[in-house]
């Protein structure tokens, strides 16, 4: 049995000793494991019709304009990751769940969002790879780690790896910078914020599929600068799975 059968199983006995409680409302959630309602699921809204590569809406048929190429927004910017699966839209009452998690640690929303991008990652087919991926976590710089004492996306991507069976590399990009938050920064202000704000260990990504994990993708300067640092250190491929994506935002260029 593998390991990810193993967890499974837990799963499935967990939830009837310790039913699921909706993060929302606090009702009963939905079993096996998954700590939120279908009424409470129902309420949050989801990308309409995203582009494949960028995970923004885009006029036309399923994936968007562009399909599995992307749209011609991110075509132009030549974005350094293939594909963006993030399902739901940054608004409420997500932002609540969201802000509670990395404020709050309440970290039993991870478990909820891990499990939605395992369910819109295998809806999307986004992992092309059949099990032979990399999950590397959006890092936090050590001064915020310490402060928060833990880091989201980390905790995201360890449910995406219990239950898809794939290996966690959370030291596969560090942070080297403390940054200042990226919304209402211009074009070149997003790119000399985030220039050499990373770095990744080649003996862990070189030759490598990487889904890199996030919580939101906003105005998309940090993943496309993250993603860079990724392929610099020879990965063969980048994925970006997040929790969800800022609608009113728009893909910044990457720096350099």
């Amino acid at each position: 049995m593998r390991r990810s059968q193993v967890y499974t199983q837990i799963d499935r006995l967990a939830g009837w000793l310790l039913p699921p409680r909706c993060v929302l409302c606090r009702g009963a959630g939905q079993r096996p494991a998954y700590d939120l309602c279908v009424e409470c699921e129902a309420e949050i809204p989801m990308v309409p019709n995203p582009c494949r590569r960028c995970g923004l809406p885009q006029e036309g048929g399923e994936g968007g304009e562009g399909g599995e190429g992307g749209c011609a927004q991110c075509r132009a910017l030549d974005l350094p990751y293939s594909r963006c699966v993030a399902p739901w839209a940054y608004e409420f009452p997500l932002t609540q769940l969201v802000q509670a998690l990395k404020y709050e640690g309440a970290l039993a929303n991870a478990r909820v969002f891990g499990t939605r991008m395992v369910v819109q990652a295998l809806r999307e087919q986004a992992d092309p790879w059949r099990g032979a991926a990399l999950l590397v976590p959006m890092p936090l710089h050590p001064s915020r780690l310490v402060e928060r004492g833990f880091n989201q996306s980390h905790e995201i991507a360890r449910v995406v790896s219990r239950l898809l069976d794939l290996r966690l590399a959370g030291s596969g990009l560090r942070r080297l910078r403390s940054t200042a938050p990226q919304v209402g920064l211009t074009r070149q202000q997003r790119a000399g914020n985030l220039s050499g704000a990373f770095a990744a260990d080649s003996s862990l990504v070189a030759g490598r599929h990487v889904v890199l994990i996030d919580d939101v993708v906003t105005t998309g300067s940090t993943a496309i600068a993250a993603a860079s640092t990724l392929r610099a250190a020879g990965a063969e491929s980048i994925a970006v799975w997040a929790v969800a994506r800022a609608l009113d935002r728009v893909v910044a260029r990457a720096p350099g």
